[in-house]
């Protein structure tokens, strides 16, 4: 009877195993919960409008500028109250131009093209005041851009940098009427992402020339300083947002001098991951799954920078059907992929979830601005003809706050399902132990009567999961982080860990800490042991020297002089 039980259980545990791992290479984006949320429309824009800014001040979602139909530039902007659009007039139109929300509750509009279907740049600079609905133009930049970017400094000025087909470079606007030229600039971009590093500090990072050029290169401007090479981007860049508000990606303390901000990165592959950015460090965010790059509909094209809800602790990312461009009359699809940023840390990941809408006529093009109730409003941009000389005058809610917790998905049923399985298998298992304990029969751990096609299929989950998401750059990853992530007990992963490596969890991931450091070392001669042991995810300087002799056989310093010989 022991035989036949014992048998049971093995074919029983393989048969799950086999339909885990069938459903995740066949399809590993769904493992992603997926919920369906409500959209609201709200009445149609007084005028259909694209390249414009939106904004919400004073409680009052803003539209100004851009161009109308025919590709004509629009000098108007409207502000909803009362349940209406109300027009009010601009004194420049700042057609693909760019804003920036000052902590005044003023807003700064300045740049955009000099003429009708989008063509050179401007000087043009001017302030919305909301409280009285009205605008100045006060005076200009030091350099006339388009598809610029900028962010105001702890001291009420705005870095600036970022053109189009036409020259770059950093200057100050001084918070009053001045803007100054700071520097000129090593890679020029296109609506660059501008982040603080300090105070009085900021860098300059992006993936989008200035002739619309998709660049590869790891470094970034600083306002103050050298350029300088981010490691990350020598496998990871930035994605192309042409739309983006890098104040609304901010998730860190001014009063703890944490400067942290949020972004979407992509490989070479074409994969999306979130990128943390604080104080001019660029790491991973470890998330419980990789960002879904396919829904139950196909393909999911992100094009947004990321916006934080720093008082519900999560952040979005935007994304529309891929196959939007070659079928627009479908219209778009939103995707929305939530990323609750706060509950990382102290060895746990960030649970992603993937919010959808039904088709939308109205194009995908324009990032949404987060409303003070926690949902997102995207107003105006491209329609479905897909043409800046027929622009939409659409204007929609889209309720990502409606429920605190997610329904349940499809691959979320699985999982529930899987877990079910598991802990059926579980007690076959518990009973078994239990029947030859009675009987006086010894029986080996088990882990040992675990197949070697299960133990392998576990090891390279685990390996597909450390690697895809580089986990072993968080110092304070625990057995029973990975083991959450896969529904199973933590003594699994480390007995998996030991049978597949002969190796313990802590030397299993030192072994990636070593190689990400080697990487470090040979990329940045410059930098100090201090940080290469820190970006690589060692707890201390001194674990990091042990691991690094148990792995190569001598010191760091050693190696980098072998490898230079």
């Amino acid at each position: 009877m022991n035989t036949k039980l014992n048998a049971y259980c093995i074919c029983l545990l393989l048969l799950l195993t086999s339909r885990v791992m069938a459903r995740q290479e066949g399809s590993k984006q769904m493992l992603c919960p997926q919920v369906k949320i409500e959209v609201e429309r709200l009445p149609d824009l007084n005028i259909p409008r694209a390249g414009h800014q939106v904004f919400c001040v004073n409680g009052e979602f803003t539209v100004a500028g851009g161009h109308t139909k025919a590709f004509v530039p629009t000098p108007t902007a409207e502000y909803f109250k009362d349940g209406q659009w109300h027009e009010i007039p601009m004194v420049y139109n700042h057609d693909v131009g760019f804003s920036v929300v000052l902590k005044s509750g003023k807003v700064l509009l300045a740049g955009g093209c000099s003429e009708p279907i989008g063509i050179g740049q401007t000087y043009l600079a001017e302030m919305y005041d909301p409280v009285t609905h009205s605008f100045d133009g006060f005076g200009c930049l030091d350099q006339k851009r388009t598809m610029a970017s900028g962010l105001e400094l702890d001291s009420g000025q705005v870095v600036i940098a970022g053109n189009w087909y036409h020259d770059d470079g950093i200057e100050l606007f001084d918070g009053k009427r001045n803007c100054h030229y700071i520097k000129d600039v090593s890679v020029g971009h296109s609506v660059p992402f501008v982040f603080r590093t300090a105070k009085d500090d900021a860098i300059v990072m992006g993936s989008l020339g200035v002739r619309g050029d998709t660049l590869h290169t790891a470094l970034a401007d600083r306002l103050k300083g050298e350029a300088v090479e981010i490691p990350l981007f020598n496998t990871w860049r930035p994605i192309t947002a042409t739309t983006h508000r890098d104040a609304e990606c901010f998730i860190g303390d001014e009063l703890k001098d944490i400067y942290a901000y949020l972004m979407a990165v992509c490989d070479s592959t074409g994969q999306i991951a979130i990128a943390k950015v604080v104080n001019g460090e660029v790491s991973l965010l470890p998330t419980t799954v990789p960002v879904p790059m396919k829904s139950q509909w196909g393909g999911i094209e992100y094009y947004s920078g990321i916006i934080a809800d720093r008082e519900r602790g999560r952040a979005y990312l935007i994304g529309g059907n891929a196959d939007f461009c070659s079928q627009p009359e479908k219209g778009v699809r939103y995707y929305v992929l939530r990323i609750d940023y706060a509950l990382a840390g102290a060895g746990r990941l960030a649970p992603l979830t993937l919010y959808y809408t039904d088709y939308l006529p109205m194009g995908n093009d324009y990032t949404p601005i987060l409303t003070p109730k926690g949902n997102l409003l995207v107003a105006g941009g491209l329609s479905t003809a897909l043409s800046n000389f027929y622009p939409s005058d659409h204007a929609y809610v889209l309720c990502v706050n409606q429920q605190e917790v997610p329904a349940e998905s499809r691959s979320s049923l699985w999982w529930w399902v899987s877990g079910l399985l598991t802990a059926l298998v579980a007690i076959v298992v518990v009973v078994l132990l239990w029947w030859r304990k009675r009987n006086q029969t010894s029986v080996a751990p088990i882990a040992d009567n675990v197949p070697d096609e299960a133990a392998e299929a576990l090891m390279a989950r685990i390996n597909d999961l450390v690697e895809s998401e580089r986990l072993y750059l968080n110092s304070e990853l625990k057995v029973s982080d990975i083991a959450s992530v896969f529904h199973v007990h933590r003594n699994d992963i480390s007995a998996c860990i030991n049978s597949q490596t002969g190796r313990t969890f802590a030397q299993y991931l030192n072994r990636y800490r070593i190689d990400y450091a080697k990487q470090l070392m040979l990329n940045n001669p410059d930098k100090k042991v201090s940080s290469i042991w820190m970006e690589s995810g060692f707890g201390s300087e001194q674990t990091f020297f042990k691991a690094f002799r148990a792995v190569t056989g001598m010191s760091p310093r050693e190696w980098i002089s072998q490898i230079n010989d």
